[in-house]
């Protein structure tokens, strides 16, 4: 089997932002404790089924939440619990999420010492009013602060996570975020559309009309603007909402989308080896308890079919840029997808959503924005 990558999932947070709707949140020490003590269980008992040769990992996540608030201490002890019962090669990716304003000169050079060597900050905006919308309490200029604080530490490879679809900006504000964004040249970028979802104290604001509905045509217009600026800034556009300079594509992030195996630990996190995707119960309590009743958390399965597996390959793989090598497809799953998805890729290719050249299959600049209209075809 290939490398595993590895992500946990650490639900602790500071505050909750307006918009969140993860499985993370403020819990009381004693909740901590007992969630990471649930976590290297977890970690032991999956990997003491696995045979000694399926024990290899090359990519930690290590996400949530905000997962930069644990203390170098507890952040070594995790690390050390994965590479206690895992084989983490030597050139291994291993990423940290952040808060900008969470970042330290002496947390950085702790990462740094602990082996992380990228780091992704929840930048989302450069705007000091969107980011009040969205319930942030970082600051702008805390976001510089923190990559300077990294690099410092030796900690290079940085991304920024950014948010397009905020009610009420514009398209100046936008322009103004990404002048901010690329000047500080991080090595990854990461675009997303703000999606707003019931029971969020952002949705009540909409609902009230403290806010106004994002327009979308209007967010439409900043990805689009993103994607000329973010090309002739030599970022490469590997996947639909990220970018990166040469060499550093989100490498654990490549393996959901090129149907690589991974094993996710902790709340809500989701595993997958080619047999079955399997998602863990949703909240820290459930999990707690259930790893404490039964030494597992997981909530449900699906096994892979030869047919899920295929749909799948091709929804994800259609969400990089450099498309689905037809060839190679067929080489390894034994379907030609041509003469399989003939008549639904004919309508999409009328519609200029999908693109078939040179042996390739990819979204058009017009499929990018309407990605999930092509995906319901294989479904």
């Amino acid at each position: 089997m290939a490398p595993w990558g590895i992500y946990v999932h650490i639900p602790v947070c500071p505050y909750k932002c307006a918009y969140c709707d993860f499985d993370s949140g403020v819990y009381p020490e004693p909740m901590v404790s007992a969630y990471l003590a649930a976590l290297r269980e977890e970690i032991a008992r999956t990997s003491a089924v696995l045979s000694p040769d399926d024990l290899v990992a090359d990519t930690i996540y290590i996400g949530g939440g905000t997962p930069s608030l644990l203390d170098p201490e507890t952040l070594g002890d995790l690390l050390r619990t994965i590479r206690h019962h895992f084989v983490i090669r030597p050139e291994a990716e291993i990423t940290l999420e952040a808060n900008p304003g969470t970042i330290t000169v002496e947390k950085a050079r702790a990462l740094r010492q602990l082996g992380v060597n990228r780091v992704s900050l929840g930048a989302q905006t450069f705007s000091e009013r969107d980011l009040r919308v969205l319930g942030r309490r970082h600051t702008v200029e805390q976001i510089g602060e923190s990559v300077a604080l990294l690099r410092e530490a030796g900690v290079e490879n940085v991304n920024l996570d950014l948010l397009i679809g905020i009610p009420g900006q514009s398209l100046g504000s936008w322009e103004q975020a990404m002048d901010r964004a690329f000047s500080l040249r991080p090595t990854h970028l990461s675009v997303y559309m703000l999606e707003v979802h019931e029971g969020t104290p952002l949705a009540a604001q909409l609902v009230r009309g403290v806010l106004v509905e994002p327009d979308e045509a209007l967010t439409v217009q900043m990805y689009d603007r993103f994607l000329e600026r973010a090309e002739a800034e030599g970022y490469e556009h590997y996947e639909i909402s990220n970018f990166s300079h040469p060499g550093f594509a989100s490498r654990h992030n490549l393996k959901y989308w090129s149907d690589e195996p991974y094993l996710g630990f902790g709340c809500s996190a989701h595993s997958y080896d080619f047999r079955e995707r399997r998602w863990n119960l949703a909240t820290p309590w459930a999990y707690v308890e259930a790893m404490r009743e039964r030494g597992e958390a997981v909530a449900g399965r699906i096994p892979m079919t030869e047919q899920r597996r295929i749909e799948d390959a091709l929804m994800l793989g259609l969400r990089r840029r450099s498309g689905v090598d037809l060839r190679a497809f067929r080489d390894r799953y034994g379907v030609d997808v041509l003469d399989r998805y003939g008549d639904q890729l004919a309508s999409l290719c009328e519609a200029g959503l999908v693109e078939i050249g040179g042996g390739i299959l990819r979204l058009t600049r017009k499929g990018l924005v309407l990605a999930n209209e092509v995906f319901a075809v294989f479904v």
